[in-house]
């Protein structure tokens, strides 16, 4: 004990002043550990905040979107909570009388589009008319273009909408004689001057429907076709749609062929097309809602990309795949921009 005691009194101050400095150093050393756990910690609970936060921030947007008194039921409630990206077309709030002036606009054009000549001036009244004129001429020499063959009645729905971050105006117009015609117009970016949309107006097609159903031409193409649900024809892996392809803006006309595609429940194209289909049924009389000339209450409007099988089954049938839904409602051009 002594011995160990007289040690203690008789250690040199070089000694004392070493193991203070190794003390010192080695406390350095923990204080920069501690604070380096202390800031992973920090910036790992910002992350982990943030990421939930943007996540009640989509569903509360989703919630906004869908929470309208024509879409409380319990099965889309559920769709809710295994939510997948899905566009929509938000309306556009401009003032009554700015609305007023823009349906007279719309109207002008119309009749100014429906009066033209030919294809060329028409072709004066059409957004992006550079990249559509080739495609009208090519329509055009298929079939008649588009005319006013009874008198009007008027406008029988307008409405300002945001369709893929662009401003358009639908426009519905009523005949005496004819069914109704559809009309949508999209603000220039250029001269704020409000253009056709007229691969919608004339519901273009790059390819020939009956033909590509028939196995003829190119095995995969783009179409603006409607999508029905056939709930008779579904398993429990696979949703079932049959594809209408529409008939000239201004008739009841409809594809003959009409063909099967079959979208596993649990993709990504799945969920989203289940999605879009309660919107379709249970938002009749929302805004959100396509304005449409002759469409049924189970259609909804896509832009598809379709491929078909090489060859035909025994019962000389093609078989065919939903490769990609381009757009929801039949807007967009069918060319790269």
């Amino acid at each position: 004990m002594s011995d160990l005691f007289e040690k203690k009194l008789f250690l040199s101050p070089a000694a004392r002043r070493h193991g203070g400095k190794a003390g010192f150093a080695l406390g350095r050393i923990l204080s920069v550990i501690f604070f380096v756990i202390a800031l992973g910690m920090f910036f790992g609970g910002l992350f982990f905040w943030l990421q939930k936060r943007q996540a009640s921030l989509d569903s509360g947007a989703a919630a906004r979107i869908c929470a309208t008194p024509e879409m409380l039921s319990g099965e889309l409630k559920a769709a809710l909570k295994d939510r997948v990206d899905y566009s929509f077309w938000p309306p556009y709030h401009i003032s009554p009388m700015e609305k007023q002036d823009l349906l007279r606009n719309c109207l002008a054009e119309a009749q100014k589009y429906l009066s033209a000549a030919d294809v060329v001036q028409k072709s004066s009244f059409v957004w992006k008319s550079l990249q559509s004129l080739p495609l009208m001429v090519r329509h055009y020499a298929m079939s008649p273009p588009e005319a006013i063959v009874s008198r009007p009645k008027g406008p029988k729905s307008f409405a300002v909408f945001e369709v893929e971050g662009h401003l358009c105006a639908q426009l519905l117009v009523g005949f005496e004689k004819t069914p109704d015609m559809e009309f949508c117009f999209f603000k220039d970016e250029q001269d704020g001057s409000w253009k056709l949309d007229w691969q919608q107006f004339a519901r273009f097609q790059p390819m020939n429907w009956e033909d590509f159903v028939r196995g003829k031409g190119e095995d995969i193409a783009e179409f603006r076709v409607w999508m029905v649900r056939e709930r008779m024809s579904e398993n429990k892996d696979d949703y079932a749609f049959k594809l209408i392809a529409p008939g000239m803006n201004g008739s009841e006309e409809r594809s003959i062929a009409r063909p099967m595609v079959y979208v596993p429940r649990k993709s990504e194209m799945g969920k989203r097309l289940f999605m879009l289909f309660k919107i379709n049924e249970e938002m009749e009389h929302s805004p959100y809602r396509v304005l449409n000339a002759n469409d049924e209450a189970d259609m909804l409007r896509a832009r598809v990309l379709l491929s078909r099988s090489k060859e035909p089954n025994r019962k000389g049938e093609y078989s065919f795949t939903l490769v990609r839904l381009l757009g929801e409602g039949w807007y967009g051009l069918s060319f790269p921009e």
